[in-house]
């Protein structure tokens, strides 16, 4: 948005804030909001869309049987995603499966994906338009239309895009806030990605819209397929993704969300980068999409995306969102801490610097005094108890993720 528009802009959304509530907004959020950051599985950044998969009827059943039969389902991944110029617009506006890739239309997957306990969801753009050249087209002036066919079709509920939105400079906060209405007015529960990358400050408004909201851009940038991410785009996203407010995010209201894992995926993050990226989605309480390839994931990628420890720090039920509490040498060493239904507190030690350091918990940063035992999360062991603090080396970019309890 250019300059001279942005106080607009900032009345304009203080206004809509207003309307949401006179209009019921929090019931509509409370409707579409899981009690936990939903855990799942998408698509996109395999490749884009491309020619990996022919994203038909077969390979969704494959996704789900492969996400029962590999143990994921019992972990909490059970949202699946189907995109990837999966529908179409017809004639009279209305949108309709690709006879190509559905030749049986959505229901018989849909109702597959159901009987194998998952839950999944569609895609589509806040916008007419939508990303790149592979997806479907968008929701602009169907958003009620959309929703009952979506809900006919048997989805569950959606990922809202910004390609659309965002060249035709729309506000995102009037369109999602649209949408939000029309799931009310349908009387379903309907969880909605905000995917506005950060635009619009969707932390300060997606509790009356959805059920979590991107913080910021794509992982990897927007580059070709063989760049899986990169370490700057991660700490800006881990940087931007900072929203912890209790007003607007935990159960009953929604989440914040830097962007889809990474973990598994060849040609961007090292294996030491997925695990800090796993680790502080988890600490901060971050819905949790798988975006590998299911069927092409090293074994190293399975032992983090499987870790029951971490995962059960992102699901805890208190539902906080961490955050740092120190930090040292300009912001590149830092302590995040998060604190845990049972009264203990997960804590991470990041390095975002190019060489292994040592980075030290201070009691007094947490809170908290006495002995406190402390265990680590990604090697399943006990560490001892201690008084005061407790430090340890942690490799370039690293993380080193523990339990605190008493």
């Amino acid at each position: 948005m250019e300059n001279s528009n942005r106080g607009w802009a900032a009345v304009l959304r203080a206004s809509l804030i207003l309307i949401a509530l006179a209009l019921g907004g929090s019931s509509v959020c409370q409707s579409q909001t899981n009690t936990l950051p939903p855990m799942g599985w998408e698509p996109w950044y395999m490749d884009h869309c491309g020619n990996s998969s022919s994203w038909d009827e077969g390979y969704y059943q494959k996704v789900a049987d492969f996400m029962v039969s590999s143990g994921l389902k019992e972990l909490g991944y059970t949202w699946l995603t189907i995109e990837c110029g999966d529908h179409y617009r017809d004639k009279d506006g209305h949108i309709q499966p690709d006879p190509a890739k559905f030749p049986h239309g959505f229901n018989p997957i849909t109702d597959y994906i159901h009987e194998r306990g998952l839950k999944v969801r569609s895609y589509s753009d806040a916008g007419y338009g939508k990303c790149c050249c592979f997806e479907g087209a968008g929701s602009r002036g169907h958003y009620g239309d959309d929703l009952r066919r979506w809900i006919r079709f048997g989805f569950d509920g959606a990922k809202i895009d910004w390609c659309g939105g965002h060249e035709e400079k729309l506000d995102p906060q009037t369109q999602f806030l649209q949408f939000a209405r029309e799931i009310k007015e349908s009387g379903k529960p309907f969880p909605v990605e905000i995917c506005v990358w950060g635009e619009g400050n969707p932390w300060e408004w997606g509790k009356n819209a959805g059920t979590f909201w991107r913080t910021g851009g794509d992982l990897d940038g927007g580059q070709p397929v063989a760049n899986h991410g990169d370490w700057h785009l991660l700490t800006k996203n881990i940087d931007a993704n900072r929203h912890p407010g209790p007003n607007y995010v935990g159960p009953g209201k929604g989440w914040n969300y830097p962007d889809v894992l990474l973990v598994g995926l060849a040609g961007g993050l090292n294996e030491t980068e997925e695990q800090t990226q796993f680790g502080m989605w988890a600490i901060m309480a971050s819905p949790l999409f798988l975006g590998n390839d299911l069927f092409h994931t090293p074994p190293y990628a399975w032992e983090i995306l499987k870790n029951r420890e971490v995962i059960a720090i992102d699901q805890d039920p208190l539902g906080i969102q961490g955050d740092v509490v120190k930090e040292y040498d300009e912001g590149n060493l830092q302590v995040w801490v998060k604190q845990l239904q049972d009264g203990s507190r997960a804590v991470a030690l990041l390095n975002r610097k190019d060489k292994p350091q040592r980075i030290a918990v201070l009691w007094t940063d947490l809170g908290i005094s006495g002995r406190w035992k402390v265990r680590d999360l990604w090697n399943h062991e006990d560490k001892g108890a201690f008084d005061g603090r407790y430090s340890r080396m942690v490799p370039s970019h690293g993380t080193a993720l523990l339990k605190l309890s008493q």
